[in-house]
Formats: C-alpha cells, structure tokens, sequence
C-alpha cells in the first residue's frame, strides 16, 4: 500500500481552464483526463489523502463527494471550494487540516498554506494556489518547507509520498522546483 496526495481536481469546473492554463478544451475532457490519470497512478489498495478542492462544489457537497468516491479517495482535507460540503453528510473523513508522517518527514496538511500554525516548524503540504504563483508556491520550496500539490504542478497525478520524501532528501538547501516536470529533469523524479 503506498500513499499519495494531491489537491485541486476542480471537476466540472469550466473556469479553472482559462484560469490556471489548463490544456483541456471542456470540462468533459478535463474530469475524463484527471480521472484517467488517478486510476493509471493509484492502485485499489492505496491511500489517497485530498488537500481540497474536489470539484467547485459551493452548494451542498454533492459533487464533491460523487467525485471523491469516484476517485476511492480515504481522507479529505477540505478546500474553500468543498464549503458546501457538510463533513457530518460525508462518507469519508472531511478535516480542515491533519498532520501525516513519512519515515523522518512530518507533514502539516492544509489547503491554504496561509491556514499553517504559527508554531509549526515542519514541512507543509498544501494546495489552492494552483500554478498561478510559481515564484512564490513552486512544487517544492526547500527554504519554506513547503510543497504545493496542486494538480496542474503534478501534471494533473496524484504523487506518492514515497516519491516525494526521496525527492525532498535529495533537495540541497534553497532548492525550489516549479512542478513535477522540474522535479524530473533535475533529480530524475520517478512513481507519480
């Protein structure tokens, strides 16, 4: 069983096409594309934890769970685009923010990365800033411990924590990584 993360799915939401550059001509072909890559990449046996934003689902979480069953998603950290999303209505665990921990690697979950304790002082995996602010939200940002899994900047595929903490233990101090894409042309990153 490995565990992976991402955030930012934005099923059925036609906007985040223009907004975030996203190469998909519909909605129809992007929730098709994200969901093709979800099963290619997560086996039946896997964790998924979600850091937010399912789907643009403002209303009454319907769609944001339809589409979190769809991807057998485990654990959802809840974006400000999963707000109609009552936890208590959910078939799954629905959290504001949880702590994960990878071998030496301790990770405070949360979709806004603003959200973060002041007193925390380990890594931080989080979404909602897309790949809108690169200079600032980069894929990984080794001097913030910070690491940005918004699906545009995982090339729209859940990533294995295995593959991440390997990747952050070979990140020299300063190292800032716009998306996967980087990762792999720098340090030969692999298992997304």
């Amino acid at each position: 069983m490995s565990r992976f993360v991402i955030s930012d799915h934005h099923f059925g939401h036609a906007n985040i096409i223009d907004y975030c550059d996203r190469p998909f001509s519909s909605p129809g072909e992007m929730d098709s594309v994200l969901l093709d890559r979800h099963y290619e990449t997560v086996g039946a046996d896997d964790l998924l934890v979600h850091l937010g934003d399912v789907a643009m689902d403002m209303r009454d979480g319907e769609e944001t769970i339809d589409y979190f069953q769809r991807l057998d998603g485990d654990l959802l950290v809840r974006g400000n685009h999963d707000v109609g999303l009552d936890p208590a209505d959910a078939p799954f665990p629905v959290l504001d923010s949880c702590t994960l921990e990878h071998g030496e690697f301790q990770f405070y979950c949360t979709h806004r990365p603003e959200d973060v304790p002041d007193d925390w002082d380990g890594w931080v995996l989080h979404g909602h800033h897309h790949n809108n602010r690169p200079e600032e939200y980069p894929f990984v940002a080794t001097d913030a411990q910070r690491v940005n899994v918004s699906s545009e900047l995982l090339e729209y595929r859940p990533l294995a924590l295995d593959t991440l903490t390997t990747l952050l233990r070979e990140c020299p101090p300063g190292t800032r990584l716009r998306d996967v894409a980087a990762a792999r042309e720098h340090f030969g990153l692999s298992g997304t």
